[in-house]
């Protein structure tokens, strides 16, 4: 009859062990397995010496190989794809986004080229759009004033390159353009000799 009490105890601690890692308990049910094995050992110690020993090593060497089939087997469960979820949402929505000095995400701003403004060795401060902000650069040495191209963010700060002279050539092109299409607003008001006397005589 010992006997058979010892195999049952040890059957409830291993269920208990893998119930323990499968359902969140707060450690109660691997407390209750912890106890199961202990009164499992003990009973085993009055039916021969060697049997308690043969308990002892069946623990130690089962419990290992089936919580780690357990702990890989985990993941593909309702319950551990839900936790896994839920710690990927938490996670997201916990990271900050990184952002400019007045608030403009830093990722807005790449793609886009702009001017040194210290030298970058790697880190130093760039200007984008008239957002003077931190970067790294992500290959050589850049001088202060140099052209450069945000590439992307990385660890919350951007990742410039040095502009190549075409891309520089296109891109001062393209400014002087747009600021040539904008619309002019004459002045409304004419000075005293732009008026015509006879006009107003008229």
């Amino acid at each position: 009859m010992p006997i058979l009490y010892t195999i049952g105890l040890l059957v409830i601690f291993f269920t208990l062990a893998i119930a323990e890692i499968l359902v969140p308990s707060a450690g109660l049910l691997g407390l209750f397995a912890v106890a199961a094995a202990i009164t499992a050992v003990l009973i085993a110690f009055t039916v021969s010496l060697n049997f308690a020993l043969a308990v002892i090593l069946a623990l130690l060497v089962l419990t290992p190989i089936l919580l780690s089939i357990v702990l890989r087997l985990w993941p593909q469960t309702a319950i551990g794809k839900e936790v896994l979820n839920r710690r990927s949402r938490d996670s997201k929505s916990t990271t900050p986004t990184a952002t400019a000095p007045d608030g403009t995400p830093l990722t807005d701003l790449v793609g886009r080229y702009g001017v040194a403004a210290s030298n970058l060795l790697p880190a130093g401060r760039i200007i984008v759009d008239g957002h003077k902000v931190d970067a790294v650069s992500t290959g050589m040495p850049i001088d202060s004033g140099d052209p450069i191209k945000v590439v992307r963010v990385q660890a919350g700060k951007l990742q410039v390159r040095s502009a190549t002279a075409d891309e520089n050539q296109a891109q001062t092109s393209f400014t002087s353009a747009k600021s040539s299409t904008a619309p002019s607003h004459p002045d409304s008001a004419k000075s005293l000799d732009e008026v015509d006397l006879d006009e107003l005589d008229a």
